[in-house]
């Protein structure tokens, strides 16, 4: 793979040149062929280069003046472009974006970041060069650490922004302050990451680091903006403790001052930070360095900036050293690292997450492989739908769970010909999505006139009066999920009314379906009327595994968020049988004691003792990770059954914005989206509709609060599957349930 990275590379000063250096290194690191596209506007380089503006012979007189006037500012710039020259793969020679466009740059990845790329008063305004407009169609896109600067994107830029971030692959940012910024402009996810600096460790970093030919004790003064408070507290300190000051700028500031590093290169700036006593710094750089060389600092906020450097020590635990106010310094416990091991595993762990994010943007996870079946998808695609596995005359397709508890297709070569059946039944190739015909969909928000049965439903009760009607009129079959005797939950055929109440409910994990598809194939070449539900994706693997229409084939759709990971919810199973001492016989995700509303409703565990657990669903730990998309299939990212597109005869699901379409019919006990799609979904309805109370709705309404789109990437997922069998599940889930984290923060 070819990635290049495009940021404030040429810019000479140690932050932006040391980011970039460690986000080439780590795309290096991963075997990638990464280069830094040299993409260097003036208004960069006109900031730094000291004969900026003259040519030919003005510029040689000019060169010579400075030799005699200014030497240090002609050996900075030399030092600096060295470096660069040296420790960058450079990628063309662009000092506009209009020959940054025509350079036809040619890679797999472009990658933005990090330093301040998305902040319009470094960069004049909007250059789409840090949009990535310039790459080619169909590459990656990736954002990794980009920043603001602030908090804000001026209105002015708002358009531009918003038609470009939207043919992003991968979005992050470097800030938590400056996420509500990009995703008011974007429908895409945007997760925070660590700088590229701290995706190193320090070792890494001896590959350029110079030690300082200094061989007194000393205190380094990094101040990027002239500050006379960093001024006065550095003196204070250096009085305090009798030792030298080594600072960055060209004249001399401090009392007790024995050099400066104006001229120094980065590798020089690495050394002074490892080597020094104490770091007094207002740079956001400064501070990361001071963290990753566990020296002992002080941060002082620049007046523009400063937001990221709070954003980071609050991240790691060490806002303590941030120095709001020179008079509130009392003792030298202000620059310690106090606790050394506790921020080595803080860094380790937000470290693994960035990577993890830049993995998969780069698509380098497993996830992006192709399935091991002739379907020729990538996994991330494949729904689990089973149509291939069971539609193989060879059977030489086997469903197989992977490390996250998840079913993919793994062909036997031996008994595969080759048919090409597989490829046909997936649905990635052919969705299923209903063409509505006139008058379709039809859209209704629906209430069992049955209170009783209502109450034991997660919504509205429509599915108990659809199996009713099947069984009792049609002395047909119901196909709907149950947990079993282990608590796994599984497709399961039922023929009455009592086996059906199993299937009641949302069961809030991917079920299991193998060797079903063939029996509802009998059930239906039999002659028996079979009423099959399931999510989305089941329902469209069905009808491409039978691959015609049935009359007496009837397809309940339910509205699906995501469809978490059963082997998560074995785990969390299993350390509540050891909690409470006894196993898990039942679990009801939604109970409607408190009310039906998401953060009213009660989750009710039943253990073989009797004993019953009843706990407020939307913070119980694996009901927050379902609820955030966090244990979802991979699938569930690009989802294609959301919104319209329905592949049901009949769709239902919980309708819930009722409260605000239609007050009237909010009881807080439970109210149903319906959509008719077809023909034979109103003749079902006609036959029903008169055991509910039911309106008339539109498809706008009834999914103002339902998906419609796929569910969104979140970089906690990756996280979470990460540690998923080193650390124990309930810690792990806990980890990632914000509302206990934001009770935590608040007590």
């Amino acid at each position: 793979m070819k990635a290049g990275v495009i940021t404030f590379h040429s810019a000479h000063n140690f932050g932006a040149s040391l980011q970039t250096w460690a986000l080439q290194k780590v795309l290096k690191n991963y075997k990638i062929d990464a280069s830094v596209i040299n993409y260097h506007p003036s208004i960069i380089d006109d900031l730094y280069d000291p004969l900026s503006g003259k040519s030919g012979l003005k510029k040689e007189l000019a060169r010579l003046n400075l030799k005699r006037t200014n030497p240090r500012s002609l050996i900075r710039f030399n030092n600096y472009t060295n470096f660069i020259k040296n420790s960058f793969n450079l990628l063309g020679d662009y000092s506009t974006y209009k020959e940054l466009e025509a350079g036809n740059v040619d890679l797999d990845a472009y990658i933005v970041g990090s330093d301040q790329v998305w902040n319009s008063e470094h960069i004049g305004g909007f250059d789409p060069a840090y949009f990535l407009n310039f790459a080619k169609p169909g590459a990656l896109k990736i954002a990794y650490a980009a920043s603001l600067g602030k908090d804000y994107i001026l209105p002015i830029y708002h358009d531009k922004i918003r038609e470009s971030l939207e043919t992003f692959t991968s979005i992050s940012i470097r800030e938590k302050s400056g996420k509500a910024a990009v995703k008011q402009l974007t429908s895409n996810s945007v997760s925070i990451v660590l700088d590229p600096t701290l995706l190193l460790p320090r070792e890494d970093y001896e590959e350029i680091k110079t030690v300082p030919d200094i061989k007194e004790k000393y205190i380094f003064v990094y101040m990027m903006e002239h500050n006379p408070d960093v001024v006065t507290f550095a003196n204070r300190v250096s009085k305090m403790t009798g030792l030298p000051i080594i600072q960055r700028r060209p004249n001399k500031l401090f009392k007790n001052e024995i050099g400066t590093c104006y001229t120094s290169a980065p590798g020089d700036f690495l050394g002074l930070i490892e080597n020094a006593e104490y770091v007094i710094t207002n740079s956001f750089h400064g501070t990361v360095f001071s963290i990753v060389y566990e020296t002992p600092f002080v941060s002082m906020l620049h007046s523009n900036t400063g937001s990221r450097t709070i954003d980071l020590l609050n991240t790691l635990n060490l806002e303590s050293h941030l120095l709001y106010n020179i008079e509130d310094f009392t003792d030298f416990e202000k620059f310690e690292i106090k606790n050394v091991e506790k921020l080595r595993s803080r860094v380790l762990e937000l470290r693994r997450a960035s990577l993890l994010f830049l993995e998969d943007a780069l698509r380098l996870s497993d996830k992006y492989k192709q399935v091991d079946c002739p379907t020729n998808i990538s996994r991330n695609e494949c729904y689990g739908c089973f149509a291939c596995k069971e539609i193989c005359p060879t059977n030489a397709i086997t469903m197989i769970k992977d490390a996250e508890g998840f079913y993919y297709p793994v062909v036997d070569e031996d008994r595969c010909t080759d048919c090409g059946a597989c490829a046909k039944a997936c649905i990635r190739r052919d969705n299923h999505i209903i063409d509505y015909q006139e008058e379709y969909p039809k859209v209704y928000s629906v209430m069992n006139k049955e209170e009783e049965v209502r109450m034991k439903s997660s919504s509205g009760a429509i599915f108990p009066e659809l199996a009713r009607y099947v069984i009792e009129e049609k002395k047909g079959y119901v196909v709907g999920v149950k947990f079993d005797e282990n608590m796994k939950a599984v497709a399961s055929i039922a023929n009455n009314m009592e086996d059906v109440k199993a299937f009641y409910g949302s069961k809030y994990v991917k079920s299991e379906f193998d060797g079903i598809f063939p029996q509802i194939k009998q059930l239906l070449k039999d002659g028996h009327t079979v009423l099959y539900s399931g999510l989305p994706c089941e329902c469209a693997g069905l009808r491409s595994y039978l691959r015609k229409d049935y009359d007496n084939l009837i397809i309940c759709e339910i509205v699906c968020h995501a469809a978490p990971s059963p082997k998560i919810l074995e785990q969390y199973m299993e350390y509540l049988k050891k909690k409470f001492g006894s196993k898990v016989k039942n679990i009801t995700f939604r109970d409607k004691e408190n009310g039906w509303l998401i953060h009213k409703a009660t989750m009710v565990i039943e253990f073989e003792n009797g004993k019953e657990l009843r706990i407020n669903a939307r913070r119980n730990n694996y009901f927050r990770a379902f609820l955030n998309d966090f244990i979802a299939r991979p699938s569930c990212n690009k989802c294609e059954y959301t919104f319209t597109n329905r592949v049901g005869d009949v769709t239902i699901g919980d309708l819930w914005g009722i409260r605000d379409i239609d007050p009237d019919m909010f009881d807080d006990k439970g109210v149903s989206l319906l959509t008719i799609n077809n023909e034979k979904g109103s003749k079902v309805w006609n036959n029903v509709k008169d055991r509910f109370t039911y309106k008339t709705s539109d498809m706008t309404s009834a999914f103002t609060k339902n998906h419609i789109m796929a569910s969104p990437f979140r970089l906690e997922r990756l996280e979470i599957f990460d540690k998923l069998d080193e650390t124990p599940i309930d810690d792990l889930l806990l980890g990632y349930n914000d509302l206990k984290q934001q009770e935590t923060n608040e007590s």
